[in-house]
């Protein structure tokens, strides 16, 4: 196919000049001159652990007012705060709870509900010039995810013939090491790398709602699915802003990484996963609020992948992002993907998918709104009785402490890919806390 050899030849090309990595930059703060523990520095998304350090420091407006839990909450913080001056260690503690339902099932699935928890820590220790716009950050992160009754929302869109996830990341994986890397800016700030451990959809094809933790709950709306995404995984990491508008990134992945796996490069240095993005940014500082990128990729062929030592070949694509935000309250987004299928074994879900939506920041109680609504191609290689599937999705976040929030959700499955017969109804409610 001609679109193969293009998008493997322009990322050789970009690979080559330099951009050997998992690359990103951040949204470099708003903040001019040094930096603070709340400057929305990181160098990645809003998921990525650096970002929501910045994100659970913030003070919030609740709509309940309970002095107890808040004045406690405040009492930490400026503990935390002041350990970061004195050791420029940052961390986070948090609990979050899914619980899923569906209208209907497929005949003989086992679920209809499902419910997961997942306990985090995670932090970043700014060793090198803290506080300074060249830092250098060892970044951690440790999940405990874990079954809470009989099924987990990432397994029970299966039970509805649905190929992708109704609740990305809440599984039973028990305890897994998610981010282990070190983070440097050089140039100021304009000029950045990273190397270890890292999932490369914290840091490419990146906008500003994608959180899983205090947004949107299903794959396909967080991310785009015609990408043969890797999991967490080791790999390297450059990037560099050209001017204060124009950024370049890239990366390259161990292939067969995954979060509950530490053997990095087990199959060797030929099975890699390369992505190079160009973007544009009114500035630095909202490349997550206002911004359009491009993003190619490569996936290389895998002869032995995860514990099944299952055989995957090889892919390509392309992905088209942009969203606008005004005021910090309305954020509207699009993307766009596609990809290359050559048989039934590539490793991404859909050939081309297109996802929109919207959300909306209530900043007087510190609520969100957001709906999205996605539509996925599947490969005919795949032989699923239906060729696409849609998903609406739509959640209210109700922040109701300065550490808590409770997230209603509800998702329509509009021809599940391996459900002829209903369209279908997912109920959701997301409990969280913070310390």
């Amino acid at each position: 196919m001609n679109t193969n050899n293009w998008f493997i030849s322009r990322l050789s090309i970009a690979v080559c000049t330099g951009l050997t990595a998992s690359v990103f930059l951040s949204a470099n703060a708003f903040a001019e001159g040094g930096k603070k523990y709340d400057a929305d520095e990181g160098f990645g998304g809003p998921a990525e652990t650096t970002h929501q350090l910045e994100d659970d420091d913030k003070e919030k407006l609740p709509i309940f007012r309970l002095p107890a839990i808040d004045d406690g909450v405040k009492n930490i913080k400026d503990w935390k705060h002041q350990v970061y001056e004195d050791t420029g260690l940052q961390f986070g503690l948090d609990y979050s709870v899914l619980y899923q339902n569906l209208s209907d099932t497929t005949p003989g699935a086992a679920h209809d509900s499902a419910s997961s928890g997942i306990a985090r820590f995670y932090g970043k220790w700014e060793f090198i010039n803290k506080g300074e716009m060249n830092s250098g950050s060892l970044v951690f992160k440790v999940d405990n995810r874990h079954e809470i009754g009989d099924a987990t929302p990432s397994e029970l869109g299966g039970n509805a013939g649905y190929l992708s996830q109704t609740g990305m990341l809440f599984s039973d994986k028990g305890t897994v090491l998610v981010d282990f890397n070190y983070q440097q800016y050089f140039n100021d700030g304009n000029t950045a790398i990273v190397v270890g451990k890292f999932d490369p959809n914290d840091y490419f094809n990146v906008l500003g709602y994608a959180i899983p933790w205090t947004a949107f709950s299903n794959l396909d709306s967080l991310l785009t699915m015609s990408i043969a995404l890797p999991d967490n995984s080791y790999g390297i990491g450059m990037g560099h802003w050209f001017n204060d508008n124009i950024y370049i990134n890239g990366a390259i992945n161990d292939a067969n990484g995954t979060v509950d796996t530490d053997d990095p490069f087990e199959e060797g240095f030929d099975e890699l996963y390369k992505t190079v993005e160009l973007g544009y940014s009114p500035s630095k500082g909202e490349r997550y609020f206002k911004n359009v990128h491009v993003m190619l990729w490569q996936m290389d062929e895998k002869t032995a992948y995860g514990e099944d030592n299952t055989y995957q070949d090889g892919a390509e694509g392309i992905v088209i992002g942009a969203n606008y935000t005004w005021e910090l309250e309305w954020m509207v987004f699009a993307k766009l993907g596609f990809s290359s299928v050559d048989s039934a074994a590539v490793p991404q879900l859909y050939e081309r998918d297109v996802t929109v939506g919207f959300i909306k920041y209530f900043a007087e109680r510190s609520d969100l709104l957001g709906m999205s609504l996605s539509h996925g191609q599947i490969p005919d290689e795949f032989g699923t009785p239906n060729d696409s599937q849609t998903t609406f999705e739509a959640f209210y976040r109700i922040q109701l402490a300065q550490n808590m929030a409770i997230t209603p959700n509800v998702q329509y499955l509009i021809d599940p890919a391996l459900n002829t017969e209903d369209d279908i109804i997912v109920t959701g409610l997301r409990f969280r806390i913070t310390l």
